[in-house]
């Protein structure tokens, strides 16, 4: 659990404003995920476990498709993890994701399964590590 891996871009915790300065960054990797192939990945990315609950507000920084309260909320399956807006942008845009992520939920079916308390636990201290080092 402690090998927990950012999701590309979306792994960054950021406030909205900070993730706006990657909009050239997201522009570049629009149209990667076809549209038969983004609903499965948006209903994974949507039902991961939060692990840091954000009170912030998104919205698109491509744009102007979609808002979302909460966004910048930090979600987990366990192997990885990513802003809560990230199912937005693979909706909407078919934002590329890393390959190592999508072998691994192609090989779970695409069948997010919820973290427990200590994970979400094991998940947090891990990220907090990766801040305090300077690693996120």
């Amino acid at each position: 659990m402690t090998n927990v891996a950012p999701l590309g871009i979306f792994g960054r915790i950021a406030s909205q404003s900070a993730f706006s300065e990657n909009a050239n960054e997201l522009r570049q990797w629009v149209g990667a995920i076809s549209k038969e192939e983004r609903g499965r990945i948006v209903e994974y990315l949507r039902s991961g476990t939060p692990i840091i609950a954000l009170m912030g507000f998104s919205e698109d920084v491509l744009g102007n498709k979609f808002s979302r309260p909460g966004g910048t909320a930090i979600m987990s399956d366990g192997r990885f993890f990513w802003r809560l807006d990230a199912a937005d942008y693979v909706q909407h845009y078919g934002i590329e994701l890393p390959e190592e992520f999508i072998a691994h939920g192609d090989a779970r079916q695409w069948d997010p399964v919820a973290l427990s308390r200590e994970e979400v636990a094991q998940v947090d201290r891990h990220l907090g590590h990766l801040r305090k080092t300077g690693a996120l």
